[in-house]
């Protein structure tokens, strides 16, 4: 077992003033609305993995070309 010790350890004024600000950030980002979605997407995408489920394709792909696009193909010539 790993002891950590963090004796003499402190935080500048500087360094509180950015945690308490990204503290107040956080708050401010995340409505309820916002965290219930997420909660709710993630207890979903669980639910779906236990179940053995592949996650919905959300992207698919329309083309794959290679090589250097024509101008004239591009302006429709």
């Amino acid at each position: 077992m790993r002891t950590v010790c963090f004796h003499g350890t402190q935080l500048s004024a500087g360094q509180r003033r950015q945690i308490d600000f990204q503290n107040l950030a956080r708050k401010a980002f995340l409505s309820n609305v916002l965290t219930e979605s997420v909660e709710l997407t993630l207890n979903t995408l669980e639910l779906r993995k236990q179940q053995g489920l592949k996650p919905e394709r959300i992207w698919s792909l329309d083309r794959e070309e290679s090589g250097t696009p024509c101008f004239a193909d591009w302006m429709g010539f």
